[in-house]
């Protein structure tokens, strides 16, 4: 209706990460020579695409931190480099094969979810609630493609790899915001994960 090709926009966002990750922390990073990755899905070119810190510019390391952020179709579809980009989950969730190919000796993924489905999704009420219901399906199958992939060449390839799941299911929303039952989760989440790093 207003002739965007999105039903939000998330130029807000781009402008709060600027605050967080600043030229200076850009530098701290960049000479410490540990490598910072963000995945971002070119739907120009139908790929997911990893964007490394060493080899941006900061602002282009910016932009890309916030095109990984955007979740269509409701946040920003970004044109860079005359390619229109969103989040990397759309084709890859977790990327552990991909650490792997760059080098990953040892690998900690965090996942957001319990690791067995607790709740069943409640039914669609109308168009809106269909699409969502639709994008979750369709990256919980691309999740459990990237793990299982992931752990098989981490296998093969004698990659130590550890999967962390949500102690408890945090929300049915992932469209809402509030820091602070986010800041509770991640507290949880870290002892959580202390625990389960003392018993593996």
């Amino acid at each position: 209706m207003n002739g965007k090709k999105t039903f939000g926009e998330s130029e807000n966002l781009r402008k709060l990460l600027a605050e967080y990750f600043d030229p200076s922390l850009f530098e701290t990073l960049k000479e410490s020579r540990k490598e910072v990755v963000v995945s971002v899905s070119n739907f120009t070119l139908n790929k997911v695409e990893y964007k490394k810190l060493s080899s941006c510019s900061y602002e282009d390391f910016l932009d890309w931190i916030w095109v990984s952020c955007n979740f269509l179709p409701f946040m920003s579809l970004v044109v860079k480099n005359r390619f229109e980009y969103a989040d990397g989950g759309f084709g890859c969730i977790i990327a552990i094969e991909e650490a792997i190919k760059m080098g990953a000796t040892e690998i900690d993924a965090i996942m957001l979810n319990t690791e067995v489905q607790q709740l069943n999704r409640m039914r669609s009420r109308n168009t809106f609630g269909g699409v969502l219901s639709t994008l979750d399906f369709m990256g919980d199958q691309i999740l459990e493609d990237n793990i299982k992939v992931g752990q098989l060449l981490a296998q093969q390839k004698g990659v130590k790899s550890r999967i962390f799941y949500s102690p408890k299911v945090l929300t049915t929303n992932s469209l809402i915001f509030d820091q602070e039952e986010m800041e509770k989760w991640w507290q949880e989440g870290w002892e959580h994960a202390q625990k389960q790093s003392t018993i593996s």
